[in-house]
């Protein structure tokens, strides 16, 4: 305690020095808490916007069906093969923690309205699932489907925005969608335009389009569907729910799979490598900064006071309380500064959340996105203790620089 008094009172001595490192030290605390809130957010806006945009946290699909990826656009060449879904549906909300499931047909086709063409990638949903799952459409014109199967004849569909430029539709006009049913023979509908959708992605609002299962069902020639999509109450459930529902699946004839939403969005986990790397990379740099100001600050702190540490050593201090000394020094700043950081990171937070900043929109996306920070208690523990690591090496050379001290030479120092 008496060593830490000291280390505090020998830190007071120079001022400015003092503060320069505070505030390098601060300023390194407040870069790492920003990005960290801001790849946190980034991570819980994407999965959020992942599984409430279509995917679930859940799917149940015939394993035949994952062959060729697990992905939507993998499997949109697949005929349907889940058969007897409405009782396996009926089981799986059934289990705890499901909040719904509903039925999905993926399939891909052309579509034409008048001379224009385009090809598709059909999604067939159950609107009124959907909204229990608490999944959301953006409609940019016109309305979603109705939750109503529709009768034949009374078929509509939603458009993707680049789909709908290409075509040149608007709500309220009839397109033809043509496509290949389960037996291999062609088959088209005609679709009047209810709305104008876009799912966050340029390239697949080009080929996107969304129908009611029961009106894929009469497209593709079969009351089968692709998979059962999953919503829980909890997405900290997942791995729970997903070993539960896998029990269910087994009494189903025929051979299911789980597959949770990680697994069916490759690109979430490329881009959670990505981000993670670029913190490791700024963390580094940031660190090595630190590290070499307070370093510096220390040994000069240090070539200052060589016939003082001469003095001690010559009434008896020992070596290591002399480098005890210069690690509380730094662990003195370590604390001050992350203090004074974590300060700055909470007013510069609050400033973002109330200017409520606009990003453009990342690439191959549609919507801008916010700039806001998701910053949680463990995160100012684990970067106060990143300093006190990164502060305690910085103390190594000037340690060392008093340890190697010949009581004669510091005493005659000038």
């Amino acid at each position: 305690m008496i060593l830490a008094r000291i280390a505090l009172r020998n830190l007071s001595r120079n001022r400015r020095r003092t503060a320069l490192s505070l505030l390098v030290v601060a300023v390194g605390v407040m870069g790492l808490l920003l990005t960290t809130g801001f790849i946190r957010y980034s991570f819980a806006g994407l999965s959020d916007a992942l599984i409430q945009g279509g995917l679930g946290h859940l799917e149940v699909t015939p394993t035949s069906s994952l062959a060729d990826g697990a992905t939507m656009i993998d499997r949109s060449g697949a005929p349907p093969a889940l058969h007897d879904w409405q009782a396996l549906r009926e089981a799986i909300e059934a289990r705890p923690h499901v909040k719904a499931a509903g039925a999905a047909m993926q399939f891909a086709g052309v579509a034409t309205l008048g001379d224009r063409t385009g090809a598709v990638l059909g999604i067939a949903v159950e609107p009124e699932r959907l909204r229990r799952m608490g999944m959301t459409v953006k409609i940019r014109q016109g309305e979603p489907l109705p939750e109503a199967a529709p009768l034949p004849g009374d078929d509509e569909v939603i458009l993707g925005q680049g789909l709908a430029r290409t075509l040149d539709a608007h709500p309220g006009d009839v397109i033809t969608l043509m496509s290949s049913t389960v037996d291999g023979t062609l088959n088209a509908l005609d679709l009047r335009v209810r709305g104008i959708m876009t799912s966050g992605f340029q390239d697949l609002d080009g080929r996107l389009v969304q129908v009611h299962v029961a009106t894929a069902g009469r497209l593709v020639g079969t009351e089968a569907v692709s998979s059962l999509v999953i919503t829980l109450d909890d997405s900290a459930r997942t791995a729970e729910a997903m070993a539960d529902i896998e029990t269910v699946v087994r009494t189903h004839p025929g051979a299911l799979s789980v597959v949770d939403w990680e697994t069916r969005a490759p690109f979430y986990q490329q881009v959670r490598g990505l981000y993670i790397g670029i913190f490791v990379v700024l963390g580094l740099i940031i660190g090595g900064l630190v590290t070499l100001s307070v370093a510096n600050t220390l040994l000069m702190s240090v070539l200052e006071r060589v016939r003082e540490f001469g003095t001690l050593l010559a009434i008896g201090t020992r070596r290591g309380q002399l480098a005890g000394l210069m690690t509380l020094e730094a662990l003195w700043l370590a604390v001050l500064g992350t203090a004074l950081g974590s300060l700055l990171t909470l007013v510069v937070a609050a400033v973002i959340g109330v200017l409520r900043i606009q990003m453009p929109p990342p690439p191959a996306a549609v919507d801008p996105i916010e700039l806001a920070l998701l910053i949680e208690p463990a995160d100012f523990l684990w970067v106060a203790t990143f300093m006190a690591v990164l502060l305690t090496l910085a103390a190594v050379p000037p340690m060392l620089r008093v340890l190697r001290l010949e009581v004669v030479e510091a005493l005659g120092h000038v």
